[in-house]
C-alpha cells in the first residue's frame, strides 16, 4: 500500500488501530508511552512491521523521557514546545516537535527549534483554527518540515498534499468500541483518499 504523502497517526492505544494503520501504509504510529504499560506496548509492537513508533510525550521531565526511551525503545520521540531545546541533544533519536497554531509563538519557535528536530507536527485547538491561516501555513511549510496535524476537510486533502510543501499529514486514532472492535470509517476515508492510484 502506497500513500501520496507521509502519514502519522497519533494517540494509538490498541492493536486494532495499530494493525489497521500499518496495513494501510502509514509511516508513523504515535503512542503516549508514559500512559501505556510496557507489556501492552510490547504486545502491540510485536505485531507490527514496516512502521516507525513515535513516543508522544508532553509535560514530562528530561529524566522521565530518558527512562521511557530506555524501556520502550521507540524509533522517534515527539515533544512539545515546553522542553528546553538544548536538552534535546541528550536524546540520540530522531525528533518531532508538536506545535500549536493557537498557543505557540510559531515563527520564533520554528526558527529556534529547527536545528533540533526533523519535523514539526502542526496542531490546533479546533479545525476552525485553519481558516484564514492557509497561506501562512504554506509559507512555513516552504521553509520548515511541517506535518499538518490539523483536521482537514476531505475535499481539500488533495490540494494540500499535491500543491503545498507540507511533508505529511497527521491524523488521530479513535477509541475501540470494545477490545478488537473498532469502526475505522473516520480514518479509512482519509487514508483511502491518500492512496496512490
Amino acid at each position: 500500500m502506497m500513500l501520496k504523502t507521509r502519514v502519522k497517526v497519533s494517540s494509538i492505544d490498541n492493536l486494532s488501530d495499530a494493525r489497521y494503520c500499518a496495513g494501510m501504509g502509514v509511516d508513523w504510529l504515535g503512542f503516549a508511552l508514559d500512559q501505556m504499560p510496557l507489556e501492552k506496548y510490547k504486545e502491540i509492537r510485536n505485531w507490527l512491521s514496516g512502521v516507525e513508533i513515535v513516543a508522544e510525550l508532553s509535560g514530562l521531565s528530561i529524566d522521565q523521557i530518558k527512562e521511557i526511551l530506555v524501556s520502550y525503545a521507540p524509533d522517534w520521540i515527539e515533544i512539545d514546545s515546553s522542553i528546553p531545546l538544548p536538552h534535546l541533544l541528550e536524546f540520540n533519536i530522531p525528533k518531532m516537535m508538536r506545535v500549536n497554531i493557537d498557543s505557540d509563538n510559531l515563527p520564533a519557535l520554528f526558527a529556534t527549534a529547527a536545528p533540533y528536530v526533523s519535523y514539526f507536527v502542526l496542531v490546533a485547538d479546533s479545525p476552525e483554527s485553519l481558516q484564514g491561516m492557509e497561506d501562512q501555513i504554506q509559507t512555513w511549510a516552504a521553509q520548515y518540515p511541517v506535518i499538518l496535524g490539523i483536521e482537514l476537510p476531505e475535499e481539500d486533502l488533495d490540494e494540500w498534499v499535491e500543491q503545498t510543501s507540507i511533508q505529511g499529514i497527521g491524523l488521530v486514532a479513535g477509541q475501540e468500541d470494545r477490545p478488537g472492535f473498532r469502526d475505522f470509517s473516520d480514518l479509512m476515508s482519509i487514508l483511502e483518499k491518500l492512496e496512490t492510484e
